[in-house]
C-alpha cells in the first residue's frame, strides 16, 4: 500500500513539473510574441514619421516651384500696353515709348535705376546694366535709328542712338525716344540719368 502511495505521490510530482515546463514555454512564447508585435509596432509608426517627413517635404519643394512659377508668370504678365519711361538728365526729362517684348518687360522690372551714360562712338549714349536682359526669340539685331533705345547684349548696355548707325549684331531695340534726343546728344563726357517709369 505504502509504494502504491509513493508511486502516486511521484506521478503527481512529475506531472506538476511537465505542466510547470509546459506553463514556462507558453508564457515565453507569449512574450516573445508581444515583442515581435511591440517590434513591428514601432517599425511602423518609425516608416510613417519618415513617409510623412518626405511627404512633407515634397509637398514643400511643390510648393516653392509653384511659388517660384507664380513669380514668374508675373515678370511674364507685366503690362507693355503704352509703356513709358522718362529718363531724368540735368533737370531735363526725356520720354521713351517700350515695344512689347522680353528684354523691354525685364527692363521695365529693374526699374527705377539711375545710370552712369558715355558717349559712344559719337553715335550713342551707353550704360552698363546691373544685370542681362533676355532676348529669347527676338531678331539676331537690327538697324538702329536715331532716338532708338536699345540693348547691346554683348556688354550688357542700354543705347540711345542720336545718329543712325550700320546694322549690328546683338543688338536689340527696347523702345523710341519720343522727344528730347538731342538733349542726350548734346552732352559731353560722363554724366548720370535717373530711369522711371511714367505709364
Amino acid at each position: 500500500m505504502k509504494k502504491v502511495i509513493l508511486i502516486i505521490i511521484l506521478l503527481i510530482i512529475v506531472i506538476g513539473i511537465i505542466v510547470g515546463i509546459i506553463y514556462f514555454n507558453s508564457g515565453e512564447n507569449k512574450s516573445n510574441i508581444e515583442n515581435n508585435n511591440n517590434s513591428l509596432s514601432q517599425e511602423t509608426m518609425e516608416n510613417n514619421t519618415t513617409n510623412n517627413g518626405m511627404g512633407n517635404i515634397v509637398n514643400n519643394n511643390i510648393t516653392n516651384k509653384n511659388e517660384t512659377q507664380n513669380l514668374q508668370n508675373e515678370g511674364e504678365n507685366v503690362s507693355m500696353a503704352n509703356a513709358r519711361i522718362k529718363l531724368t538728365v540735368n533737370g531735363n526729362e526725356v520720354f521713351v515709348k517700350l515695344d512689347d517684348n522680353v528684354a523691354s518687360r525685364e527692363f521695365l522690372e529693374m526699374l527705377p535705376l539711375t545710370l552712369t551714360f558715355e558717349d559712344f562712338n559719337s553715335t550713342e549714349k551707353i550704360a552698363t546694366l546691373p544685370s542681362e536682359l533676355n532676348v529669347d526669340g527676338l531678331p539676331s539685331g537690327y538697324t538702329p535709328e536715331v532716338g532708338d533705345f536699345s540693348y547691346y547684349a554683348p556688354w550688357g548696355n542700354v543705347s540711345v542712338f542720336y545718329k543712325d548707325f550700320r546694322y549690328s549684331n546683338s543688338l536689340y531695340k527696347l523702345g523710341t525716344i519720343e522727344s528730347g534726343t538731342e538733349i542726350l546728344g548734346n552732352i559731353s563726357g560722363n554724366f548720370e540719368v535717373t530711369i522711371e517709369r511714367v505709364s
